[in-house]
């Protein structure tokens, strides 16, 4: 906590260009926080109010992860180009269609206006993490993004706690229009970040090309068995993400209060956990941190297995919260490290695998949910996450005997400078 507190007190020799962006992108952040926890937590339940089955669920949970299909070439876009204009004007376009979502009222047209929501905002993502890299130093920014991950956390409880009950008293209209004004707030409180230039040896951009794209395999072979290690951990975790809202509202009865208290714990823990794993990534390696967050979540299927009651799913939303913020802290500055100035494409390439997991995932947990028991698929989901862990030790051991990849030398010249 002292590390964290430090962060606040920064001092002289800090320059002040680095204080002005954490300030803006922590102010953002609380604004995001407030459309997403009016808004992502519900979305679900609404769409099961709408009378969406488990196949229209599974769609809905998938809906994010399909739009990531395509951040390969968004990241390649934005390779040597300014990363502001792709997370602002996207990010603003995104929080537009939340406005008719307050008229809608057929579940296939709400997922599929859910769908266009977020390809738009993957758009932002390749950007907004390689905006991270160029304007906080690779000696802080664990800490630093998990700070902002705290702030966020902050105001995402808030909108949770408001939004469940007044959705239960008033309806679910309401929430899409506050969602859609915070959500833009936000980017344009974004807009005033104060991005570094691109050096001028760095301009050309080449055409995409995917075989390019894809070569990084054969190059960083760390790089492989990284996205190996988490096709494994996110596919079990996305299969069981379907199953959990339908199991809450038809076997447990629950309402919007309660799910926004499923919702509050998960955030509680995740924001009160950031700031600390961005302290153990910064101190030791992140996929010591992501192979955490993985048994964390292997702790999930196993309490729906034994204990499928409240305390089980508030015990259960506590070891998300800790091992999604072990996750999000973690994949994205081990693709720092391993990128270096190519983190961008890493970052693009690595979303775009993980859109397909988390298409495939949610539809394929839906599949086998309609077997009838839900035992197999949360056997099969505790399996993929524990096998992970090898896959991922193993790409660590690779990364450590590669100190002269390109990446690396890169990276270390960029420093040096």
């Amino acid at each position: 906590m002292k590390e964290i507190m430090s962060i606040f007190r920064m001092n002289s020799i800090v320059s002040f260009e680095l204080k002005h962006n954490l300030k803006v992108d922590a102010l953002s952040a609380s604004f995001f926080a407030l459309a997403g926890g009016a808004l992502y937590p519900f979305l679900a339940a609404i769409a099961i109010s709408m009378g969406a089955g488990p196949l229209g669920v599974g769609l809905l949970v998938a809906a994010p992860f399909a739009a990531q299909l395509f951040t390969i070439y968004w990241g390649h876009l934005c390779q040597n180009r300014k990363k502001l204009p792709f997370i602002v004007f996207p990010g603003i376009a995104a929080r537009l269609l939340l406005f008719p979502l307050a008229f809608i009222s057929s579940p296939a047209i709400f997922v599929s206006l859910i769908i266009l929501h977020h390809m738009f905002l993957a758009i932002t993502w390749p950007a907004f993490t390689s905006l991270v890299q160029k304007i906080y130093p690779i000696t802080s920014r664990g800490s630093m993004m998990g700070l902002v991950k705290f702030v966020f956390g902050i105001f995402y409880i808030v909108a949770v706690a408001g939004a469940g009950r007044n959705i239960d008293n008033f309806g679910h209209r309401w929430v899409f229009i506050v969602a859609a004004i915070a959500g833009i707030t936000a980017s344009l409180i974004f807009r005033k970040i104060r991005e570094p230039e691109e050096g001028k040896e760095t301009a050309i951009c080449r055409r995409f090309s995917h075989r390019e794209s894809f070569s990084i395999f054969k190059k960083f072979p760390a790089f492989k068995w990284f996205v190996l290690g988490m096709t494994c951990f996110e596919l079990g975790k996305f299969m069981v993400q379907p199953y959990l809202p339908l199991y809450w509202m038809n076997e447990l009865s629950l309402n919007n209060s309660s799910i926004g208290v499923i919702a509050i714990i998960v955030t509680l823990f995740w924001f009160l956990a950031s700031p600390l794993w961005g302290i153990m990534v910064d101190r030791l390696h992140p996929i010591w941190v992501i192979i955490s967050g993985a048994g964390l979540y292997t702790l999930v299927p196993l309490i729906y297995i034994t204990a499928p009651n409240w305390s089980g799913v508030l015990l259960a939303a506590s070891f998300t919260g800790l091992g999604m913020a072990a996750y999000e802290v973690g994949w994205s500055n081990n693709l720092l490290r391993l990128g270096g100035n190519q983190a961008g494409k890493f970052i693009g390439i690595y979303l775009s695998l993980v859109g397909l997991r988390g298409l495939l995932g949610p539809i394929v947990g839906s599949t086998i949910l309609s077997w009838g028991s839900p035992a197999p698929l949360l056997l099969i989901s505790v399996l993929l996450l524990a096998g992970s862990f090898p896959v991922l030790i193993h790409s660590h051991r690779v990364s450590k005997g590669q100190a002269g990849n390109e990446a690396e030398e890169i990276l270390t010249v960029e420093v040096a400078n």
